[in-house]
């Protein structure tokens, strides 16, 4: 290359070789949307095992990730570690909720009466997912406190 100031260059192949008894080295970053938003690929079932988990404290981490935070002054609040902490029916739910364009979710818990409930909407641009998973908590929570009756 007169004139660049280089004096020799090296042509390499633009694609990498390996000796075939070589396994391909572990990728160095984790997958596209593996980590924080969007982390978490599961299906229902999954997501129901998890929450009776919880609910047993099957994974001995329930009553960390159930206690609901304070602020300095020591005003309690309604969000845990990572799920907000509600009242429904004077039982303690468990809820944690997203979405994604054209898709919303929502996980609730209660672990007293051992429920869970997964709601996956497709193509829904709303927020209605909170007042469905509460009409189905009255369902639910009526049926189960109607068989502790009987």
């Amino acid at each position: 290359m007169s004139g660049s100031g280089i004096s020799s260059t090296t042509r390499r192949a633009c694609r990498p070789t390996r000796p075939s008894t070589r396994s391909p080295l572990v990728r160095p970053r984790p997958a596209p949307l593996s980590l924080g938003d969007g982390g978490v690929w599961s299906t229902a079932l999954d997501l129901l095992r998890w929450g009776h988990a919880l609910n047993r404290d099957e994974l001995g981490v329930s009553a960390l990730l159930e206690t609901p935070g304070r602020l300095d002054d020591g005003t309690p609040l309604d969000y845990a570690c990572g799920i907000g902490v509600r009242s429904h029916a004077g039982h303690r739910v468990y809820r944690h909720g997203g979405g994604w364009p054209g898709l919303r979710l929502l996980h609730a818990r209660v672990p007293e009466l051992d429920l869970c409930l997964v709601l996956i909407a497709l193509d829904d641009h709303t927020e209605r997912r909170a007042v469905l998973i509460d009409s189905l908590l009255d369902l639910l929570v009526d049926q189960q406190d109607l068989a502790d009756v009987l």
